[in-house]
């Protein structure tokens, strides 16, 4: 994988609902032969974070109806391009297969310099639904909203702030907020993903930094941090009533902060072993279980096919591009702007 050399590696460690029932296992689609063995659903962040939690709620009700277990297989690293190469070599007989972020994914593959293989190489299979970011915060000191939070770091009262990743879209995510909504933090911490950059909140290493809405939760639960900004446009006041917005500050950020769980396959992969997978998709996201999880946590369950996948994938790298251009002038500036962070 080529890039950057200080990209090398990451540091430091309204619910949507599908209308209408998939199909019985008789009606899914595809060769007789297909599935003939468990499959491996690659996720390319750690184990925790809101594409794992994902997953996870989604594949024990894939099973059934492709007859064979889906183990989860995480990759994490460089924003989740370790994951998305080893996912790019595999064989394309269906049997491995697994979730980017679009438009993060893309995001950080540009940013990334990355030329031995492309976004467009991947063969689309479905999308499950959106999340995406929110500031977390440890407990122990009772920050409430962003304002509480810029204030703290400004008066040195607390230190080290957490993001997902060198040259990730929550990297750049990471420099807006210092340089368009005045966030003086003294350190930022790349981690591998948003289980890590959780857990370092919690444990204290670090004050406050990234969680998707997912590990937030998770976060909550352990008492030890509050979500306190929600980065998105997606409202969360049914799960965080006096949650803050960042678009109480400045623009909204959603164009970097809100992300499709794409499920994509290896190139090549053929299209009635996709539309097998994907049908099974679609019978996960209806079950009650996931649904009661995407109503407790705000993470929206919505189903889109083979095609609709396809139309969310395509030209986004483009799309990414100007939006960059648009925000701080190019993915040259922000290359600029990372490495005279480090």
């Amino acid at each position: 994988m080529q890039r950057r050399a200080f990209l090398k590696c990451g540091a430091a460690g309204t619910t949507g609902l599908t209308m209408g029932l998939a199909g019985c296992l008789g009606d899914i689609g595809g060769g007789d032969d297909f599935p003939s063995e468990s499959l491996t659903w690659m996720i390319p962040w750690s184990e925790g974070g809101g594409t794992d939690t994902y997953a996870r709620q989604l594949s024990p009700h894939m099973e059934e109806p492709l007859g064979e277990s889906i183990e989860i297989d995480n990759r994490e690293g460089a924003g989740s391009m370790v994951g998305s190469e080893w996912l790019h070599a595999q064989d394309n007989d269906g049997h491995t297969f697994g979730t980017v972020n679009s438009p993060g994914w893309d995001f950080t593959w540009r940013a990334q310099e990355i030329d031995d293989w492309h976004p467009d190489d991947f063969e689309p299979i479905s999308y499950a639904g959106f999340f995406g970011y929110t500031l977390i915060v440890n407990n122990r000191y009772e920050i409430e909203t962003f304002d509480g939070l810029r204030d703290a770091y400004a008066d040195g009262d607390i230190t080290g702030f957490a993001h997902q990743g060198a040259g990730s879209d929550s990297h750049l995510t990471t420099l807006l907020l210092r340089e368009e909504y005045g966030l003086e933090y003294d350190t930022a911490v790349p981690y591998d993903g948003g289980g890590p950059a959780m857990e370092a909140v919690i444990s204290d290493e670090v004050a406050a930094g990234f969680a998707t809405n997912t590990s937030a939760v998770n976060a909550e639960e352990s008492g030890e941090a509050s979500a306190i900004v929600n980065l998105m446009d997606v409202d969360l006041t049914d799960v965080w009533p006096d949650i803050d917005r960042i678009d109480n500050y400045g623009d909204s950020l959603a164009w970097i902060t809100e992300f499709g769980q794409m499920q994509v396959a290896p190139e090549g992969t053929p299209e009635d072993v996709r539309q097998q997978i994907s049908e099974a998709v679609e019978e996960a996201i209806n079950h009650d279980d996931p649904q009661a999880w995407s109503e407790d946590t705000g993470n929206i369950l919505e189903y889109g096919d083979m095609d609709a996948a396809a139309d969310r994938l395509d030209g986004t790298v483009d799309k990414i591009e100007q939006r960059v251009d648009e925000a701080i002038g190019g993915f040259d500036e922000f290359l600029r702007m990372a490495e005279e962070e480090e």
